[in-house]
């Protein structure tokens, strides 16, 4: 062993051990002492000089001096061991950084792939857009191309059709007056005979009958020949069919002048029936004071009440004036006439007369009653008393003069006022009760078929399906004012314009008429449309005229659900009308384009100022979009605000008028005010030069003032040199209002004009007379009344709707000027705060009227006042009205402006409805648990229209559960709560429950009307809708076919909608009112009209008591043989008739034979209309033998009146084989049917369902001949012509061919 210099110490071994081994460390290792070995063998250094040795070695060599020992070993296999491992994470790093690269580069090879992918598809997209957009463009083009080849292929077969059909009239009228030649008959009787069926004259000598038997009834099958539809043209006019029209059993030629007479634009009946007013005129002479105010302070509450309720004002004119005070000629006529035109206005006419009379009380009797009896309803209360001679001796001659009228209500003979005034009021009250279609003494109490007969709501209560009749006599008095003026210069090159537009084909855009304010557009509107109803009576015209900017007329969405409301009458079970004004608006134009489609002529839609319409641009966009094809649209607007959307629209444009329509028009309006001016019409002339001043309506009101000083001073004076500084209308009212004003205030009545104006100015639609003079302190009836002619003389007012308001909008600027100044803003919010004030007293329970919803929240959103505006419209009543009106939109926007949504609204109703009950019975008795339940159910309603179906639920939920304890669970009315439930949940899609609500309903109608009544028929509807929903055809149809057999089993109108019930009731009451009166032939006329229209109602009792009065009073008047009691005597025994009471029909029937074979000839039509309906009635009773004569004759007439080629000929040997076939005589019967087979081919085509109708009736004769095989061919070959009938749902061209070319239908079958 080496000692320890021996050691050889290597600098590297200081990073393998440390600085320790230098021995100046303090650590804890220490050298270890290695014993070197021999060169030689460890071969560390060569064999060498000791110059080339090395000092040291290698760790490696250090560590072998010894390598057997263990510790040095451990150590080195550690170190191999951390030297491997680094070198395999090495390698491993490599290796996943190769990967890496690898696929580094694939995914970027793939992310260029993709790129390239994205950049084709954006580019294909591209391509895709403008080859679709270019499609879009095509297609358009296409539509268009196809829509003008439609057009014009309807428009050419129209008129080969119609040249087709007046080929075969006039080869047909020639043939017959050939054969009447021929047979010894003149000309004259043959064009008697052949005049149409449709006369729309109730006075002719003989205008028909109402009521028509059957034509032919097949004996065996049951098929009705005479309820077949005879095919349109001029070839029928003279044909016996008289089926066709709303009513199985109503006479073609009346019915069509009844529904004529109803149906008009401007319906003829008195102004005041037109208006939601009802005035009462009293009479009543100083010594009758006392029954006067009696009246007003006891009676009158109750009677606006009872107008209330029928959504009607009533208002009481009572004019007074001292006999103490001379009056001048002037003035007296002044009297005169505003007596005269407020009795004219009224409704019913009241006298209160003693023992003295007034100046003016003669004249009002006169011109009231004694020569105005048939226009208005009378009461008089005679009061017995002691007064003086001179007096009394004019009174009783009045009180004489009354009662030798004989047709009004007369209370004579009382002593004390009150009696008097009390028994007079029961008269009154029950004509009020009859104008507003309320039941009076004689009628039912309770009509429970018309209370549950009301299955879409209560609509007397809280409507939304009825349209708004309120709406629509505004309009109809907008048109009655503007069709009234003189002014037609000039208009003939605009109508030549209208008509094109309105024949012309293809899709048209609406024709817009531009004008300056005041030339006369709304004129020629109206002119217009009066033409082209004359013309085509049957055409359907829509027009809406639109009044001031703030009006309720200027409500878009208003006019569409009215106008829709009309549509929909025009369709067999017509829908619930819809609240939502999105959906009303979204579903007008298919209405139209529906209606237009089944409406021959299409329909035009006229649309008055649209520039004043309310967001017209937002509600009226689908003006902007195709119209339907039949639909014509006709719009004004003022040239200075009319949309620059709309003046691309074909543009008519009013000019002023020319120099010569100006003098034309000066001297006809002078004309129509009794007036003629002299030369100082060359003045006006020469101031009429410019557009301004040549404007009709500046001429107008320009000729009217001075008509009223030529008049009243007869000459014009200096005041035309006044009037004629004038440059335009407006500075022209100004002036004229100031010359009113000096010429109507007295001392006590100054201010007083400027004051009605400024109210009217301020109000919203107007106001009343009851109105101004509950505002206006001191206001008269006598200045008022006096005021009001002469501004409306001046067009300065207007009555519409019951209300004064400007007549035009002119007058309103010169109002505005006039009446404000420069304190405007200020005077118009202090009169509308006194408005407010006023309508705010009427908020309670039973007086909220009409007029209150109308101005109150108005007013109240104009003066941006959001609590007091919310408290109003959650009154109840408020929504109430508003909501029986159908103003769901403006209610919205009131809700709109407060910033409230529709669920807080929802939240808002329910909460004060629930508020509401918790006050049942109070308030004089007014709220009720059934009123309740209406308002639940009308919230209900309103909240599903709006889709708020979760708020709807509790609403209807609660009004069930309120009728079911206030009524009985049994109740129709409950039955419409199920209905409404059922409808509800139906929507929401919960059928099980919704099928639920409905067979309740239906059961509990079938226990009280049984299972044959309409309203079953209407349950089982809406029963099979709801399983066609679910697809549940195979439940579906068998309803849908015992609906179908109820109905034809009831005999209801086909059209139950509420508009045509309401129109009927309405024109019946007006001809009740008329009936009042002595016997008269023009009566018994009324009488047996009305006694039709009780019958269109189902009231058969009515029906034959007004019948048998006509016919009484006929004979009576005319004597026991004219023809108009032939009329009267087919009538009766027509309805007897229908109601199977044949021995009380026969005798009738006989008696009105005899009756017209005195006055007509044997071939006339009346002669054979009985002769037709007596045959069929002694068929019906097995009368064959009495029968069979009058059939055969019936052939004969027609052949000598036709020919023995027409349709009716065959129709009347079809009703002879009928009755030859019940009595086995098939030999006859045969040749009859294949005459009448024949007859059909030839004139109406093979495939007529005239044609299937008669060969089914031969396959039965030929079945119970037991020819069974030939039976098989009828019935299929009448089976085809009728599929294809109903496939094609038109009817098919009558054609003519020669019967050498041509052999029946029932020879090829045969031969077959």
């Amino acid at each position: 062993m080496g000692t320890g210099g021996s050691f050889l110490h290597n600098p590297e071994d200081d990073d393998i051990f440390g600085n320790d081994l230098n021995g100046s460390s303090h650590g804890v290792i220490k050298r270890i002492p290695v014993e070197i070995k021999p060169r030689g063998k460890l071969s560390i250094f060569s064999h060498g000089s000791s110059r080339n040795k090395r000092i040291g070695g290698s760790l490696q060599s250090a560590l072998s001096v010894d390598l057997e020992n263990p510790e040095a070993e451990k150590i080195k296999k550690e170190f191999e061991m951390y030297r491997l491992n680094k070198e395999n994470d090495i390698a491993d790093i490599k290796k996943k950084e190769t990967r890496l690269q690898i696929e580094n580069k694939r995914l970027r090879a793939e992310l260029l792939v993709l790129q390239k992918t994205c950049t084709n598809l954006r580019a294909e997209r591209d391509r895709a857009i403008d080859a679709e957009q270019a499609a879009q463009v095509r297609a358009a083009a296409f539509q268009s191309d196809r829509d003008k080849v439609q057009r014009n292929f309807k428009i050419f077969r129209e008129n080969m059709e119609l040249q087709l059909q007046t080929l075969l009239r006039d080869k047909r009228a020639l043939e017959n007056k050939m054969f009447k030649v021929a047979s010894g008959y003149s000309l004259e009787d043959s064009e008697t005979s052949n005049r149409p069926d449709f006369d729309a004259s109730l006075g002719s000598p003989n205008p028909g009958d109402w009521w028509t038997a059957l034509e032919s009834e097949p004996s065996l099958s049951n098929i009705s020949q005479g309820h077949q539809t005879t095919l349109r043209g001029p070839e029928f006019a003279q044909c016996m069919m008289e089926t066709e029209g709303p009513f199985n059993n109503i006479n073609r030629e009346d019915w069509s002048s009844v529904m004529t007479s109803m149906t008009k634009i401007i319906p003829s009946l008195p102004e005041h029936a037109l208006s939601p007013v009802i005035r009462i005129y009293v009479s009543a002479p100083r010594d009758t004071q006392v029954e006067v105010e009696i009246f007003q302070k006891e009676y009158f509450p109750h009677l606006a009440s009872l107008c209330n309720g029928g959504g009607r004002e009533l208002i009481v004119i009572h004019l007074t004036l001292d006999d103490t005070i001379n009056l001048t000629g002037q003035a007296i006529e002044r009297q005169q006439l505003t007596r005269k035109r407020q009795i004219e206005k009224a409704s019913i006419f009241v006298g209160f007369l003693g023992d003295a009379t007034d100046r003016f009380t003669s004249w009002e009797y006169k011109f009231g009653y004694l020569e105005n009896s048939s226009n208005v309803s009378a009461v008089f209360s005679f009061r017995d008393g002691k007064g003086g001679r001179a007096s009394h001796t004019e009174a009783s001659e009045l009180k004489n003069q009354v009662r030798q009228k004989g047709n009004a209500k007369i209370m004579d003979g009382y002593t004390a006022p009150s009696r008097g005034v009390e028994q007079a009021v029961a008269e009154i009250e029950k004509m009020i009760k009859t104008e507003v279609g309320m039941d009076t003494g004689h009628e039912r109490i309770e009509d429970e078929e018309n209370v549950a007969g009301e299955i879409e709501g209560p609509d007397k209560i809280c409507g939304g399906q009825v349209w708004d009749t309120h709406g629509d006599y505004e309009q109809m008095e907008a048109f009655h004012f503007a069709i009234k003026s003189s002014c037609e210069l000039g208009f003939e090159k605009h109508y030549e314009r209208l008509n094109a537009h309105i024949s012309s084909a293809g899709l048209l855009p609406p024709l817009l008429i531009s004008g300056a304010p005041g030339s006369g557009r709304s004129l020629l509107l109206a002119q217009w449309m009066n033409l082209q109803h004359e013309k085509t009576p049957s055409g359907l015209v829509l027009y809406h005229f639109v009044g001031s900017e703030s009006s309720v007329s200027a409500d878009p969405v208003f006019m569409i659900r009215r106008l829709t409301s009309q549509l929909m009458q025009k369709v067999n079970s017509p829908p619930a009308l819809t609240a939502d004004p999105i959906r009303l608006v979204e579903e007008f134009p298919r209405w139209l384009e529906k209606v237009s489609e089944k409406t021959p002529g299409g329909v035009i839609l006229v649309l008055d100022s649209i520039d004043r319409f309310q967001q017209a641009e937002i509600h009226l966009k689908w003006l902007l979009d195709p119209l339907p094809v039949d639909v014509r649209v006709i719009v004004t607007a003022d040239e200075e605000t009319c949309p620059q959307a709309w003046r691309s629209w074909p543009t008519l444009h009013v000019e002023p008028l020319s120099n010569k329509n100006v003098k034309e028009l000066i001297h006809a309006e002078l004309a129509t005010m009794d007036a003629q001016i002299g030369s100082e019409d060359s003045l006006i002339l020469t101031h009429c030069r410019t557009p301004a001043t040549c404007s009709p309506l500046y001429v107008m009101v320009l000729a009217r003032h001075i008509a009223g000083y030529l008049k009243h001073d007869g000459q014009v004076g200096s005041q035309l040199d006044v009037l004629l500084t004038c440059q335009d209308c407006v500075s022209l009212y100004a002036k004229i209002l100031d010359l009113l004003r000096i010429s109507l205030e007295s001392q006590e009545t100054r201010g007083s004009l400027k004051c009605i104006l400024r109210y009217l100015y301020a109000s919203r639609s107007g106001l009343s007379e009851v109105e101004l003079m509950a505002l206006i302190p001191n206001l008269s009836w006598n200045f008022l009344a006096i005021f009001t002619e002469v501004l409306t003389d001046h067009l300065v007012l207007k009555y519409q709707g019951g209300l004064l308001s400007f007549a035009h909008e002119q007058i309103r600027s010169a109002v505005q000027d006039y009446c404000f100044g420069k304190d405007e803003t200020r005077l118009v919010d202090q009169h509308r705060k006194d408005l407010t004030k006023y309508f705010s007293q009427f908020m309670s329970p039973g007086q909220v009227t009409c007029r209150v919803a109308d101005e109150l929240p108005w007013l109240l959103k104009i003066e941006g006042d959001k609590e007091s505006l919310e408290k109003c419209i959650l009154n109840l009543c408020i929504f109430q009205r508003l909501y029986a009106r159908g103003r769901c939109a403006e209610l919205i926007s009131h809700w709109q402006f407060i910033t409230t949504d529709k669920n807080s609204m929802a939240q808002a109703y329910f909460t004060a409805t629930r508020k509401m009950e918790e006050v049942v019975g109070q308030h004089g008795g007014l709220i009720t648990l059934p009123r309740i339940a209406d308002m639940y159910e009308s919230l209900g309603r309103f909240l599903k229209d709006l889709g708020l179906l979760n708020q709807a639920v509790p609403a209807l939920q609660r009004a069930l559960e309120i009728r079911e304890i206030a009524l009985d669970p049994d109740h129709p009315v409950v039955a419409r709560s199920h209905h409404q439930l059922a409808g509800l949940h139906a929507q929401w899609g919960k059928f099980s429950t919704a099928e639920a609500f409905y067979k309740q309903a239906l059961d509990i109608y079938v226990d009280r009307y049984g299972s044959d009544h309409y309203l079953v028929a209407k349950e089982l509807d809406a029963l099979a809708v709801l399983y066609q929903k679910q697809d549940k055809h195979d439940l579906a149809e068998p309803l849908k076919k015992r609906a179908v057999s109820i109905r034809k089993k009831v005999k209801t109108p086909r059209s139950n909608s509420g508009q045509m019930k309401s129109v009927v009731q309405r024109r019946a009451l007006q001809l009740e009112e008329l009936a009042i009166g002595p016997d008269s032939s023009d009566l018994a006329r009324t009488l047996n009209e009305l006694g039709v229209l009780h019958y269109l109602q189902n009231d058969f009792e009515a029906s034959e008591s007004l019948l048998k009065r006509s016919l009484e009073m006929r004979e009576a008047t005319l004597g026991s043989d004219h023809p108009d009691i032939a009329q009267s005597l087919n009538n009766l025994a027509a309805l007897y008739n229908d109601r199977k009471q044949y021995d009380k029909a026969e005798p009738l029937y006989e008696r009105a034979l005899q009756i017209r074979l005195k006055h007509f000839s044997v071939n006339h039509d009346s002669v054979a209309s009985v002769i037709k309906h007596l045959a069929l009635l002694y068929r019906k009773q097995g009368k064959f033998e009495l029968a069979e004569p009058l059939y055969k004759r019936a052939i004969e007439i027609r052949e000598k009146s036709f020919g023995s080629e027409h349709p009716s000929v065959a129709t009347a040997c079809v009703n002879l084989a009928v009755l030859y076939s019940q009595q086995n005589k098939y030999t006859d019967a045969e040749p009859l049917y294949k005459r009448a087979l024949q007859i059909y081919e030839e004139s109406m085509g093979p495939h007529h369902p005239r044609v299937a109708e008669t060969l089914r009736n031969l396959a039965v004769m030929k079945y119970e001949m037991r020819d069974f095989e030939t039976a098989a061919k009828l019935y299929k070959r009448a089976t085809e012509i009728k599929d294809g009938d109903n496939s094609y749902g038109v009817k098919v061209l009558s054609r003519r061919c020669s019967s050498s070319d041509t052999n029946s239908t029932v020879k090829l079958i045969m031969n077959s």
